[in-house]
């Protein structure tokens, strides 16, 4: 989905649950952050290991910055930056292949190693050890349709590690979601919550540097834009001062984090008061995680077929 999208979308969730335009604008501004990981010239490719060089490099978009690590992260800075990082995944989980979907569990695992089929339709050898499959391995129709970024150069395949949207994973993220709510349930049962935790969602309306956050993200994708790698740059011409709109955007963003630091301190003090209640809750909602790509496996495996996403 377009920044637009994701921005407007996390403004009108913050106005419509908090009524606060300043809670409104930083859930807006969480859900920009994660596109930060497109295919910009600053965001270098990760590549594959030894044993599976034969592919080209991966794509890091919808991936780096679009998992589970990264709200909980900036839950730290600030609840509502958290609540903005995650609106933004849920959109993206909800794409098809053709536009890519969200890795949740990067960079522990990409979830789909390879194909059942080749990109002819034929049945390739199974690997015992390996139990989430693709139906077909980069099919050359979507692939030749597919947003132009997408698109492959080259002779090699390059398989899609992705989490797609629940008309295409068969309900391993439908069950993920479903699992990890029943998580947070037994949560609040096991450790109930009292009105002293939602301190940090009162300290998190009182500061005014919040100006200052999006003009460093916006220098961010501005220096992004002089240079990809998957499109044409918006703004090419400005690709000699791209080292500098970096720095400057970089050096921006810790500016604000010093300028929010009273807050930050204050929103770590309040989510770590209890200890008790993060260790729960780290292990009630890692075991839903697990248990949610167990399940479908076993299930799977029961019915003697690969687990296909």
């Amino acid at each position: 989905m377009d920044l637009p999208t994701h921005f407007a979308f996390g403004v009108a969730v913050g106005l419509v649950f908090f009524g606060s335009p300043f809670a409104a604008l930083l859930i807006g501004l969480g859900a920009l952050l994660p596109d930060l990981d497109r295919e910009y010239w600053y965001v270098r490719p990760k590549k594959f290991a030894d044993e599976q060089k034969q592919y080209a490099d991966e794509q890091v978009h919808r991936a780096r910055f679009h998992n589970v690590f990264m709200f909980p992260f900036a839950y730290l800075i600030s609840p509502f930056l958290g609540l903005g990082i995650f609106l933004h995944m849920l959109q993206d989980s909800f794409t098809t292949a053709k536009d890519r979907g969200v890795e949740w569990f990067y960079p522990l695992t990409r979830l789909v190693r390879r194909g059942l089929n080749d990109p002819q339709g034929n049945p390739t050898p199974r690997d015992p050890k390996e139990q989430v499959y693709f139906p077909q391995e980069d099919p050359k129709g979507l692939i030749n349709n597919a947003d132009p970024d997408l698109r492959e150069v080259g002779p090699d395949p390059v398989p899609w590690r992705r989490v797609y949207g629940f008309a295409q994973n068969k309900h391993i993220l439908d069950r993920g979601f479903l699992f990890g709510s029943a998580a947070v349930l037994l949560v609040w049962i096991l450790r109930p919550l009292s009105s002293s935790n939602f301190v940090s969602l009162v300290m998190a309306l009182d500061s005014n540097w919040l100006w200052v956050g999006y003009i460093a993200v916006g220098i961010l994708f501005a220096a992004g834009e002089t240079d990809r790698r998957d499109l044409p740059a918006r703004l090419p011409q400005l690709k000699p001062f791209a080292w500098p709109l970096l720095g400057t955007g970089v050096a921006l963003l810790a500016l604000w984090g010093t300028l929010y630091g009273v807050e930050i301190v204050h929103n770590v003090e309040s989510i770590f008061s209890d200890p008790v209640l993060v260790v729960t809750t780290a292990v009630v909602v890692g075991l839903a995680v697990t248990l949610t790509v167990v399940w479908q496996v076993w299930n799977d495996r029961k019915n003697n077929r690969p687990t296909l996403v």
